[in-house]
């Protein structure tokens, strides 16, 4: 079975002939940026042998790098390669050390991440306000008409014929809640949603607006040709979701709903991965029904989110990306014992499918190389799942 083929049947839960492999989109790469004490993804290339590798380009947000080196995606047997539609550059303060973005959100590094140095729009407390805030994304600005983003999939349609092909929707007009929680912060984003619906309201449905004509720009030229589209909508916390289910069904599933359609109705065969950190489980049923494909990420220590129980629970209905645990085990587990979990999750999900293997979000920089290493190569050889049948 080819990779591409491999990657549909198990998001389809069809059968696919083994286990497919994901690295290198935006919560499920490897951090590392300049201003970091330990550089993982360096640190990985030499581990492996690979010292000619491009300088790592990420941006100051996530750090997470997004050219990682073919060799790598190749040592590793990954299945999937990702493209990125064309965006404003992000502004650099020399002075004050932090990054513009496009929605007039200030990052600066902390720790691992960058994080926003205020929140733009917290004060805003009128719907004309939120209308006329000056940094909205101009979807007629040339940067948006995307000019060669057709010719950028085909090459690489031309160069992976036989892998899945996919393209990550920066946050700026493809997520549901992240962008407005950085702009508002999260406890203003949740008292809006509470006290001020007609805010909160107002706020998505101008995002949505821009959002659809910039969409439209992107996959009306790339959606006959890739495989999957990335989208976000963060909602979770270790034990839980930020709001109720009523206030999920009330506020927020309309605006996924809306998003996923959108995305369907442009590119009908592209399958839609959403990202959602943390314990989401009550609202998967939800986004099943509102067409989604395949939920990211598996987070194994966020409550009810562990292999066993989304499979039991929601394997017939959608599909998972994710799994390997980054918190505890690749960190600070040995090989024997990643491996050991590598094909517990292989057991688990083989060999109807529902899925995608990746880390549970992006690798931290305190991670060994070798535990990288043994995850991806138990993958590969245990990926099969005959090893069951075996014992």
């Amino acid at each position: 079975m080819k990779p591409r083929e491999r990657v549909l049947r198990a998001i389809e839960r069809s059968g696919p002939d083994r286990v497919p492999i994901d690295f290198g989109a935006m919560c499920w790469s490897i951090v590392d940026s300049p201003h970091m004490e330990h550089h993982p993804y360096r640190d990985l290339c030499r581990y492996l042998g690979i010292t000619d590798y491009p300088e790592p380009s990420s941006e100051p947000m996530m750090y997470e790098v997004n050219n990682v080196d073919e060799r790598v995606l190749q040592r590793f047997g990954v299945n999937i390669r990702y493209m990125y539609p064309h965006t404003p550059p992000f502004r650099y303060d020399t002075q004050g050390g932090a990054v513009l973005g496009s929605l007039g959100v200030r990052f600066k590094p902390r720790g691992y991440y960058g994080d926003p140095d205020r929140f733009p729009m917290r004060d805003l407390s009128t719907v004309e306000e939120i209308e006329n805030y000056p940094h909205w994304p101009d979807p007629n600005a040339p940067v948006y008409r995307q000019e060669g983003l057709r010719e950028e999939a085909i090459a690489l349609r031309e160069k992976f014929t036989d892998l899945a092909l996919a393209i990550e929707l920066p946050m700026e007009y493809s997520s549901i809640l992240d962008d407005k929680m950085m702009l508002f912060g999260i406890d203003r984003v949740l008292y809006n949603l509470k006290n001020r619906p007609d805010l909160y309201h107002a706020w998505q449905n101008k995002y949505h607006r821009i959002g659809a004509k910039i969409l439209e720009s992107i996959l009306s030229q790339v959606g006959d040709i890739l495989d999957i589209v990335v989208i976000y909508s963060d909602f979770g916390t270790q034990q839980g979701p930020f709001c109720s289910h009523d206030d999920y069904v009330r506020h927020v599933k309309p605006y996924e709903a809306l998003l996923i359609a959108r995305i369907k109705r442009l590119a009908p065969k592209l399958k839609i991965i959403m990202h959602s950190c943390g314990s989401i489980v009550s609202v998967i049923e939800d986004r099943a029904e509102i067409g989604l494909d395949v939920q990211n990420p598996m987070n194994p220590l966020a409550k009810n989110m562990n292999a066993e129980y989304l499979k039991a629970h929601f394997g017939d209905m959608i599909s998972f990306h994710g799994g390997v645990d980054i918190q505890r085990l690749l960190p600070f587990g040995t090989p024997k014992e990643i491996i050991s979990e590598v094909k517990r999750l292989i057991k688990i999900w083989m060999p109807t499918g529902g899925w995608i293997a990746a880390p549970s979000h992006n690798i931290q920089p305190d991670t060994p190389p070798e535990n990288i290493v043994a995850m991806y190569d138990a993958l590969q050889e245990f990926g099969d799942g005959k090893f069951v049948s075996e014992v």
